[in-house]
């Protein structure tokens, strides 16, 4: 018995040694999920005192040590487990440390059915006898939070890990590497659950620690490098992560090895941005690299060798190189499965991926298993509403829409799209303007493969006018409620304010390029930290029967769609074909009418004729019009028969036509004489303007004849200058020509409207940008402008000559918002007033408070032009006016000429002031106009120009 008890006492004080050592030690244990799971090896030897202190980082040898180090040391631990619980008793925290130990040996080699009661035990010890804000009880919970992110289960990981933080910034402090290590466990959590807008201020705080504390060339300021690089990943932000990754790997390499597996995770994280953008050779030599790393330090069944293969195997799928992915693929599963487990998230990948791979082939019974599997997995682990169940959902919709299993693909597809609009109203509106429609591509394109399935009964027209309804406009929608929320009382006041003052900075003409740069940097972080601040967008996804109630009775809705072809039976790379346009016909009984229109480009260079005809006035421009009305009308003439209002939303340079022009479906009379024409940007709008605003706002302002010289303009022969000038968008010209025919214009308005005035150097952004309440209508006549963007080498090329013209410069490449704007006092003096340089830019504009505002009219050359963006419409003037809150605007098309716009603006306010709806006051005028006694006026360069888009109805004076 004295022996036995010798013995025992020897042991007991070996488990306290091994106890204190292995809790100096435990930064290794924790990093065993990150790959490391020899170093984890190593601080088991160290404890069980079979290692002097080791030089951490001799991977090989301590892998071959694992399986038996595992054997010795377990024993041991129990061992310490039992003395300590007899000796101190089942609640004292040493006991609590030995508890954690051995849940950690178990963690580590993923017995987590024996971890987690140990862990739990552990906590509940530490709570009791040292209280719920010790840091041994912040250690207890991360050891529990990170049993349940290895095994997936991230929504019971999450409230533990904000515990961890909570209590390690009020024990240790705001800057304390431990608080940097807590922000960061809390934001991988995140990012795992998709929630992305969480993500970002976590690493950043935690990166600015650790550049403070740990210095620039810290690992631990590597590893928040990285998250940061992967949020922006999967953010669709390609040019933000790869300096982040390259820093990263900068330090790994120098301060870890090139070999260490580490390194190797940053290898395939760049490798996979690289592969991302289609850059394969930059790609395949970092996954090569990664691969032998894994495979060599880790071993070949290491979780973190299965993400090597699978990033290869993805590498060659791309390519089409099916013959070398699928055994990657297959290798990367069988790790995934007897590592993590049959039900772990990263094993549905894998799943997913080969089912991916079989559905290109046409192997779709090998597929559909595959996909089913991974889908139960994803809504186990992550949730009802995620992207990758979103797309698992597609996934799987397509593999039998390929099949010709229609009736079982529809419901997928839709529940895999509703999923999709949620989650951009989601994550989208804390992201920086800029970067929301890079965030959109990075969710799968299904929503455009829907089209393509349109032909395919009911079902198949309801899921495409399904995908249009909730997809086009969603980013402008999501500005618009932002818009209208900063200007309400709160703390996000003081940030709109200083945002709006930045946006102008951006948007002023005296700025080089480089000082806008740090303009806009400066805005992106102004918007992010507002967007924080606002009370989260309540997603909503519209069903088509909710649209089909809108609708008047006698209407119909078109909604047209330009897309590419998708046809999913051929193989990745062959699936995508050529863009085609689409009408979708709905009627208010709920009747859905689907049109193939064909081929876009034929479709799109008619257009394009017909626009250069107008503005040239060349005469057979109304049957050039004519040409575009039987390509995109006539189709229709059945699914619109009997109906006498029409609302169109357009699509594609469908955008650029007007609609007033165009002869009706079928018939020889314009479409303006025979039907009401409402012109929308989706059918969508129909839900929302139905409520009418109560705003309270200002008089009309009228906006005219600004003095762009910033003194009075002295005019001899009015008569003879107004017949010849246009209200010119043309940016070639150095300086901006005075526009008489708008000091008439101007007057004339204010008088009918009873509105404000501003003339000559009152006419300026600074006195528009300065209007306390928004007014109930704004008129704007004067010039107007829209800069295509340009390739970068054509942007430098061309800028020499630029750099003499006073207009907006150095605009190529950047935000269409910029390039589109309105001219005002001042402007050919832009460098004068370092407060006003004379452009209200279409950025600014965005900035204004116009909620309540029934109507804006920019009475100028190209005023509703703008960049075309695949499923938000037109980025320019309209879009912002849009975004600023006005229910309706008035912009033109093409240039147009002073004098008959000052009387085609005289006769479309007379009728409104008469009570005529906005729309139809606009077809009055257009048909007055080419009735008219003058033959120029009576051609479509005159009366088509202008377009209503938004509310018709008539202004509430």
């Amino acid at each position: 018995m004295g022996t036995d008890h010798t013995q025992q006492q020897r042991a007991g004080g070996l488990a306290k040694v091994t106890a204190v050592q292995l809790q100096k030690h435990s930064q290794h244990l924790v990093i065993m999920m990150k790959g490391l799971v020899t170093s984890a090896a190593a601080a088991l030897l160290l404890a069980a005192g079979k290692l002097a202190e080791p030089a951490w980082g001799n991977y090989a040898a301590e892998q071959r040590l694992v399986d038996t180090t595992v054997q010795k040391v377990e024993p041991l631990f129990q061992l310490q487990q039992a003395i300590n619980e007899k000796e101190l008793g089942p609640e004292h925290p040493i006991t609590a440390t030995s508890l954690n130990n051995l849940a950690e040996l178990y963690r580590l080699q993923g017995l987590y059915a024996k971890a987690e009661p140990l862990y739990q035990r552990a906590l509940a010890i530490s709570e009791k006898v040292l209280g719920p804000e010790h840091p041994s009880t912040a250690a207890s919970l991360n050891n529990l939070a990170l049993l349940y992110r290895d095994q997936g289960l991230y929504a019971m990981a999450v409230p533990l890990s904000k515990r961890v933080l909570a209590i390690n910034e009020k024990a240790l402090g705001q800057e304390h590497p431990t608080t940097a290590t807590s922000l960061r466990n809390l934001a991988g959590l995140y990012h795992k659950q998709g929630l992305y807008a969480k993500v970002e201020p976590l690493y950043q705080r935690a990166l600015a620690i650790d550049e403070k504390v740990l210095g620039p060339k810290h690992p631990s300021t590597a590893t928040s490098l990285n998250g940061l690089a992967e949020l922006y990943r999967f953010q669709g932000l390609y040019a933000k992560a790869e300096p982040l990754y390259q820093r990263a790997l900068d330090i790994y390499e120098k301060e870890l090895g090139p070999k260490h597996p580490n390194t190797s995770t940053i290898f395939n994280n760049l490798a996979e941005l690289y592969r991302l953008q289609g850059l394969y050779a930059k790609a395949e030599p970092l996954y090569q690299r990664a691969l032998a790393i894994h495979e060599k330090v880790l071993g070949p069944e290491h979780p973190s060798t299965a993400a090597s293969l699978n990033y290869l195997a993805e590498f060659y799928d791309d390519q089409g190189i099916y013959s070398k992915a699928e055994p990657l693929y297959l290798r990367a599963l069988l790790i995934n499965e007897k590592a993590l487990g049959l039900e772990h998230s990263t094993t549905a990948n894998s799943l997913n991926n080969l089912a991916l791979l079989y559905n290109k082939q046409g192997l779709y019974a090998k597929a559909e298993p595959l996909y089913l599997r991974a889908l139960l997995i994803n809504e186990k682990v992550l949730g009802s509403e995620h992207s990758t169940i979103a797309n698992s959902l597609s996934n799987l919709a397509l593999l039998y829409a390929n099949q010709g299993l229609y009736v079982k693909a529809e419901p997928l597809l839709r529940r895999g799209l509703a999923m999709q609009v949620i989650l951009i109203q989601r994550e989208a509106p804390y992201l920086p303007i800029s970067e929301r429609l890079s965030f959109l591509q990075t969710f799968s394109n299904t929503y455009i493969a829907a089209f393509s399935y349109a032909q395919r009964g009911n079902s198949g027209a309801n899921l495409a006018l399904f995908s249009r309804l909730n997809r086009q406009g969603l980013l402008q929608e999501i500005e618009q409620r932002q818009a209208q929320i900063d200007s309400l009382p709160g703390p996000q006041q003081a940030f709109a304010g200083e945002l709006r003052t930045v946006s102008q900075q951006v948007a002023s003409m005296a700025h080089s390029p480089e000082q806008r740069q740090q303009l806009e940097s400066r805005q992106e972080e102004l918007e992010k930290q507002l967007y924080r601040l606002l009370p989260q967008l309540q997603p909503r996804v519209v069903e088509v029967q909710q649209v089909a109630a809108a609708l008047p009775a006698g209407s119909a809705l078109i909604e047209f769609q330009r897309y590419e072809l998708f046809d999913g039976t051929k193989a990745r790379g062959q699936n995508w074909g050529e863009d085609c346009y689409l009408a979708l016909v709905l009627k208010p009984d709920g009747t859905i009418t689907p049109i193939d229109l064909g081929l876009a480009k034929p479709i799109d260079d008619l257009i394009q004729s017909a626009l250069d005809a107008s503005e040239q006035k060349q005469a057979d421009a109304l049957e050039l019009w004519a040409q575009v009305g039987r390509s995109v009308l006539d189709p229709l003439s059945a699914a619109t028969h009997g109906v006498d209002t029409l609302f169109i939303s357009p699509d594609g340079e469908l955008n650029r036509v007007p609609f007033a022009a165009l002869p009706a479906p079928g018939s020889s009379q314009l479409l303006s004489e025979e039907l009401q024409l409402r012109l929308l940007t989706t059918g969508r709008e129909l839900l929302d303007l139905q409520n009418t605003s109560s705003v309270k706002t200002s008089p009309a302002l009228v906006v005219a004849n600004p003095a762009f010289d910033r003194k009075p303009i002295t005019v001899q022969s009015p008569r003879l200058a107004i017949s010849s000038q246009q209200r010119s968008g043309d940016l070639g010209s150095r300086r901006w020509a005075p526009l008489p025919g708008t000091a008439t214009e101007g007057a004339t308005i204010a008088q009918l409207t009873g509105g404000r005035l501003l003339a000559g150097e009152q006419a300026s952004a600074a006195s528009i940008q300065q209007q306390q309440q928004a007014p109930r209508l704004l008129h704007l006549a004067t010039h107007a402008y829209f800069q295509p963007d340009l390739p970068a080498a054509e942007r430098m090329e061309d800028q020499p000559l630029r750099s003499n013209v006073q207009e907006p410069t150095a605009l190529g490449g950047e935000n269409p918002l910029l390039r589109s704007g309105i001219v005002l006092a001042g402007a050919n003096q832009p460098d004068a007033d370092p407060a006003d340089d004379g452009y209200l830019t279409a950025l600014e504009v965005a900035r204004l408070n116009w909620k309540g505002t029934e109507l804006v009219v920019v009475s100028a050359c190209e005023s509703g032009k703008g960049d075309i963006q695949a499923g938000e419409g037109v980025y320019g003037l309209k879009r912002a006016i849009a975004v600023a809150g006005a229910r309706s605007s008035l912009l033109s098309l093409w240039k147009v000429d002073d004098r008959a716009t000052a009387a085609f603006m005289e006769s479309f306010y007379s009728k409104l002031k008469a009570g005529v709806g906005r729309a139809d006051a606009l077809a009055a005028t257009q048909q007055e106009f080419r009735q008219s006694n003058n033959a120029t006026w009576r051609h479509p360069y005159v009366w088509a120009a202008f377009q209503l888009s938004g509310d018709w109805g008539a202004v509430r004076w």
